[in-house]
């Protein structure tokens, strides 16, 4: 019975780090992507800046 604890705590922890490493990818693609965003933002500002007197505001 002993055994079969220890070993469902492990697989427990084995299960808990690779959600844990999941989430950290997911929150820096998250990151990522919002400063994508915010540079395409930037650019398209710009460009409509230039070509006309209309400025997007965010």
């Amino acid at each position: 019975m002993l055994n079969h604890i220890i070993r469902l705590q492990a697989i427990i922890k084995m299960i808990t780090n690779k959600a844990a490493q999941a989430l950290e990818l997911i929150s820096s693609q998250r990151s990522q992507t919002r400063t994508i965003v915010y540079q395409n933002r930037l650019a398209l500002n710009y460009l409509l800046a230039k070509e006309s007197t209309f400025i997007v505001g965010y």
